[in-house]
This record gives C-alpha cells, sequence and structure tokens, in this order.
C-alpha cells in the first residue's frame, strides 16, 4: 500500500510499503492464509483449499507502445454477445459516468474494434483497383462513360439501401454489415445492366417512341424479380435464425437486393430516357449547325455571282 510520498527534485514518488519477511518467507504461510467469505469478514477455509500454491518468477517489465507506458485492460464478453453493441453501450456508460483522464493519459480501443478497422483499411483498399476495374468492364460493355456512370450511381445508390436494411432489421453495423455492403456492389448492377443493354438495343425504345420503354421494362422485369427473389430466399434462413454473427451480412444483403431492383426498374429506365433526350438534342443542334454552315457557304458563291 501507499504511505506517503518523497519529493526528489520537482517529481513526487510514492512510497509503497509491503509485508515484512516474516509474513511472506515461505509458500506454506501464504497457502495458509484465510479467506473472508463474501460479504461477511467471517474468515472461511484457507487459500490452500482452492489449490495448490506455487512461486513463478516473471521478470518486471514496463510495457511501452509507439514509445508510451501502456496499461492494458481486458474485458470479456459473454457468449453470443456482438462485440459492437457491447463497445456502444460501455462508451455510453464511460461518457454517462463524466470520467476525465489526467493530463498525459488517453484512452485506445483495441481487440475487436482495432482489428476490424484495420480490416476495413484493406478491404477498402482493394475495393478501389476492383471498383475501376468494374468500371472498365461497363464502359467498354456499352462503349460509354455516360451509361458507366448510371451503373456506378446504381451501386453507390445500393449500398445505401442495404444500410437501410441494415437498420431495418435492428442489427448493428458492424464488420459483417460493411461486407456484405460492399460484395453487394457486383451484385447489384446485374439488374441495371439487364435493363439498360435491352433499352439499348430497341429501336422503338431508343427513338423513344410512345410505351416503348415501358413496354421493354415490362419485359425485362420477370428475369429482374425472379433473380431477386431467389437471392433473397437463399438469406432467408439467416434471416429467420437469427444468428446473431450473421444477421448483419444477411439483412444488408437482403436490403441491398431487394432495392437493387426497384434501382434497376425505375432509376435506369429513368436515366435512359435523360440521356437518349440529351443525345436527340445534341444530334439535332449538329444538323442545325451543319445546315446553317452550308447555306454560309453557299450565300457568298452568290454574292460573287451578281
Amino acid at each position: 500500500m501507499i504511505g506517503g510520498s518523497v519529493l526528489e527534485g520537482t517529481q513526487e514518488l510514492p512510497v509503497r510499503i509491503i509485508a515484512d519477511d516474516e509474513r511472506r518467507a515461505s509458500l506454506s504461510s501464504i497457502s495458509g492464509s484465510p479467506l473472508a467469505s463474501p460479504g461477511s469478514a467471517i474468515l472461511a477455509s484457507p487459500l490452500a483449499a482452492l489449490g495448490d500454491v506455487a512461486l513463478s518468477p516473471q521478470v518486471a517489465i514496463i510495457p511501452h507502445e509507439d514509445g508510451h507506458r501502456v496499461n492494458t485492460i481486458y474485458g470479456y464478453l459473454e457468449p453470443f454477445l456482438l462485440p459492437a453493441p457491447a463497445l456502444e453501450y460501455f462508451f455510453a456508460e464511460l461518457d454517462a459516468a463524466g470520467i476525465e483522464l489526467p493530463p498525459g493519459y488517453e484512452l485506445q480501443v483495441g481487440g475487436e474494434a482495432e482489428e476490424r478497422g484495420s480490416a476495413m483499411a484493406d478491404l477498402f483498399g482493394t475495393a478501389v483497383p476492383l471498383l475501376v476495374l468494374m468500371i472498365g468492364s461497363v464502359v467498354l460493355a456499352f462503349n460509354s462513360f455516360r451509361y458507366a456512370g448510371v451503373i456506378f450511381v446504381v451501386a453507390f445508390l445500393s449500398v445505401g439501401l442495404a444500410m437501410f436494411g441494415v437498420w431495418l432489421f435492428g442489427t448493428p453495423l458492424g464488420f459483417n454489415a460493411i461486407v456484405g455492403s460492399m460484395g453487394l456492389m457486383g451484385l447489384s448492377i446485374n439488374g441495371a445492366i439487364v435493363v439498360l443493354s435491352a433499352l439499348r438495343t430497341a429501336p422503338a425504345a431508343v427513338a423513344l417512341e410512345p410505351g416503348a420503354v415501358q413496354a421493354t421494362v415490362i419485359d425485362a422485369t420477370r428475369h429482374i424479380i425472379s433473380t431477386t427473389l431467389t437471392t433473397i430466399g437463399g438469406f432467408v434462413p439467416l434471416l429467420v435464425a437469427g444468428d446473431s454473427f450473421w444477421l448483419p451480412f444477411a439483412s444488408a444483403m437482403v436490403g441491398g437486393v431487394a432495392g437493387s431492383a426497384i434501382l434497376a426498374l425505375v432509376f435506369a429506365p429513368a436515366a435512359f430516357v435523360l440521356l437518349t433526350r440529351l443525345s436527340h438534342k445534341k444530334r439535332k443542334l449538329a444538323a442545325r449547325l451543319k445546315h446553317h454552315a452550308g447555306e454560309g457557304d453557299i450565300l457568298p458563291g452568290l454574292a460573287e455571282r451578281a
């Protein structure tokens, strides 16, 4: 125990008092020490009743990390409890307690939270080049950067719909949910690619004839709905089981896949109509400019003859 302090220069050093040599001379004196029963001062069985007492020497060390002294505090969770909600509850209780760390101290969270942060950094570092390759393949397929941009917007919106699914099922936004939403991007653009390909290959839809776009989208609806239902059906067992580990992943996938069908059947045709109208206006403008340029070439010739 601390019995006082000594001022050495400008630093105050604590004075620690330990038991005398007679009380800690042998293991037998330690093993024979009585234990108090919980909630009572009555002495109960000795320490030796709990097991064998052995001496295990260790080298006294002061742990450091990045040049700073570290005191590690471990917290063990109950079975079937996810780290994300437990950590959120811990920080809520810490804020409610109003604990302020002394100057020079800081709190760092390790364990699952630290591993999740490093894993997410590695995941996003890998996702960027894969996303560039995916956009490049779409550009080559449609031979248009505009339609590639539409596909990219569909992928981005599907991630937001995956987050909506996580919120709808009341699951924590952890590593599994983020991985599910990232893997959903490649799956969600399939429906938009099918609809845009069907519209681009339909001459009536390209000409924006009345009812042509609607008819083409209705023809593709059966394929979009069937693939969406089969994909969602594969995650129904995980949703019904309610497993705390896989439920965030399944909820993100179900929400994103269901939302991607809406994006493919509503957003993609609307974007197609908008881009096609812009193309038609651009062609009409180019034709007018070419026509006026032709007239300008003829007029000087007539003037010379006159």
